[in-house]
Order: C-alpha cells, then sequence, then structure tokens
C-alpha cells in the first residue's frame, strides 16, 4: 500500500484533474513517513558489521545500479526525441547523481529516500545497541534531540541541499523510531484510536486557522513544528490498524503483497515511467498509476529470474556468483 500512495502523489501531482491537489494533498501528509515507520516496525537491533553488510547489498548496491539504469534511460530517450544533451549537461547530471538528496530531481528524484533510509537505519542501530529498547531513557532523549533538530532545520535552513539527503534524517529517525515503538510495546487499540483522533482533532483546528500543514520530506518541509510528525504517524497508524482489519477477515490480498517485494524496484522506476510516457502524451491518470506500477514490477521479476542481475538490482543473492556467471558468460561469447 506504502508503494501504491508513493506512485498516486507523484502522478496526481503533475495531474490536471480537479480532485488531483486534494488527493495528492491527502497523500503527501504522510506517505514518506509511513515508509519509515514501517521500515523501524520490521527493525531488529544487529550487529553494526552485520547491519552495514545487508544494508549495503540490499539498499546501497540497487541504488547506484538503479541510478546508472535511469540515467542511461533518460538519456536515451532524449535521444530518441533529438534532444543531444550538452557535455555540461551531462556533467551535471553526473555531478548531482553523486551528490543524491535533492540534487536528484526528475525522473531521479526520489533516489533521496534510499540514502536516508540506510543513514536513518544505521544511525538507529548504533543507539539502539546501546540501550534497553525504543522506550528507554537514552533512545528517548536521542531520537527527542533528533525530532528538534529536524524542525530547526526546517526553520533555519528550509532550502539546505544536504548530499544523499542526510537532513533529513533527523526526522525519519522519529517516525522510524514510532514503528519500532509499535512492535515492541503493546498499546491498547483504544488508546491509539483516542491520540489519533486527538492529533486529527487539533490538526483541523489549526488547519482551519490558516495554518500551514504542507509537507514535502525530500525538501526539508514537515509540517507545523511536531504536530506535522505527530499528523504523519497519527495517519499511519490509521492506516496500519486498517491493513491490519483487513487482512484479518481473510480478504485475499495477495497481489498487493507482491507489489510490496517489488516495493524497491517501482520506487527507484516509477517516475521514469511516469515522465517518459506523460512527455509522450498520455495524460490519463489510470493509465499512468497502472504502468507507473506496473512496468517496475514487470522489471521487478525479470530482475528476480536471473541470477546475474538480482544480487546488483534486487540484493538478492551472490554477488561473486553473479560475477563468475558474467566472466563465464563473456569468456563463452569471446570464444
Amino acid at each position: 500500500m506504502g508503494i501504491v500512495f508513493v506512485v498516486l502523489a507523484h502522478v496526481l501531482f503533475h495531474s490536471e484533474w480537479q480532485w488531483a491537489p486534494a488527493i495528492y494533498f491527502a497523500i503527501s501528509l504522510f506517505f514518506m513517513p509511513f515508509f519509515f515507520v514501517i521500515s523501524g516496525y520490521l527493525f531488529t537491533a544487529t550487529d553494526r558489521k552485520v547491519l552495514l553488510s545487508k544494508r549495503v547489498r540490499g539498499l546501497l548496491i540497487p541504488y547506484v545500479a538503479f541510478l546508472g539504469l535511469v540515467i542511461t534511460g533518460v538519456l536515451f530517450v532524449d535521444v530518441l526525441r533529438g534532444e543531444i544533451p550538452a557535455p555540461w549537461q551531462i556533467r551535471e547530471l553526473m555531478t548531482n547523481a553523486i551528490l543524491g538528496g535533492r540534487y536528484l530531481t526528475g525522473e531521479l528524484g526520489v533516489f533521496w529516500f534510499v540514502t536516508c533510509l540506510f543513514a536513518t537505519q544505521v544511525l538507529y542501530n548504533e543507539v539502539a545497541l546501546r540501550t534497553a529498547g525504543p522506550t528507554d531513557l537514552a533512545m528517548l532523549i536521542f531520537v527527542a534531540g533528533c525530532v528538534v533538530l529536524a524542525y530547526v532545520i526546517q526553520s533555519y535552513w528550509p532550502e539546505v541541499r544536504s548530499p544523499l539527503a542526510l537532513t533529513n534524517v533527523p526526522l525519519a529517525i522519529g517516525a522510524f523510531w514510532f514503528g519500532h515503538v509499535l512492535r515492541e510495546r503493546s498499546f491498547p487499540a483504544s488508546a491509539i484510536a483516542v491520540a489519533a483522533i486527538a492529533v486529527f482533532g487539533i490538526s483541523i483546528a489549526l488547519a482551519s486557522a490558516g495554518v500551514d500543514f504542507a509537507v514535502t520530506m525530500k525538501n526539508t518541509k514537515f509540517g507545523p513544528p511536531i504536530l506535522g510528525l505527530l499528523l504523519a504517524l497519527a495517519i499511519s497508524v490509521t492506516v496500519l490498524s486498517l491493513i491490519q482489519l483487513v487482512t484479518a477477515r481473510n480478504v485475499p490480498v495477495a497481489p498487493v503483497a507482491e507489489l510490496g517485494k517489488a516495493s524497491l524496484v517501482i520506487m527507484f522506476g516509477h517516475q521514469f515511467v511516469h515522465f517518459t510516457l506523460r512527455d509522450s502524451g498520455v495524460t490519463s491518470e489510470l493509465t499512468l498509476i497502472a504502468l507507473s506500477v506496473g512496468l517496475p514490477y514487470v522489471v521487478y521479476r525479470l530482475l528476480k529470474s536471473s541470477a546475474i542481475l538480482s544480487p546488483w538490482f534486487l540484493g538478492h543473492g551472490s554477488l561473486s556468483i553473479s560475477v563468475d556467471r558474467m566472466r563465464r558468460s563473456l569468456a563463452g561469447r569471446a570464444r
């Protein structure tokens, strides 16, 4: 559901449909923090070397592989349209690719999330290894400090363009911690509902009074101090509760779960599909949403079936075996 929200938001942001701005605004209030909440829910404190190895293989290597693939695709499409990039444009594209974060725009704009997630997991894990759980006093102080820092950055350095989206990490820590708390501590459903309703009520009252709740996490726009994060968390826990309610009623969710397995590939590829199709004249939101989810999913299936490509693009399998098979394949062709 999270990756569907991402695609919906990005397609509707560029849509002329009359209801698109309202739907985009509603989704933007929580859809990126939602991913960090889910990541925190799945988190387990791990030896730093083990965690680094897993995250480099599962996040950073696919990040670099897809970054190269999408850049190649963008340049290829430009050439097909007769728009030959100037050398300075290619240099700027490559420089921005190295810097990451807010330097990445357009088809590459979503890549900021992966480096932010990587830094968030590594930093949070370091603190988790030294504390007794998400409600340990030292952990609470750390998380509170991160959230305050996030809003200080929003207030005093809103235009900062940090490499690899590192200025987004403090707020991400808050959402990540919340997910960790949800899994480690049992809260009565009634208490969660009351807290969420209270946050919704306060937010609606302040929004009616003119307070700006617009959120663009990538651009360090987090909404009203503290309340912006609380609203994102309240919506996230409401969505998670609804999903749990649906799955508890034995509703078939296999197709949606399958999309979840491909979420990283859809994250990397959907904007390339979306912008390429939109620039080619496709204006139907349903078509754009379906293909922006469906085509990257097909790519995921193809990559998953390849023992050579899967370790590089999906983080599955052995890199050494992949390299060995590539060598054999090239040697066979040379003969």
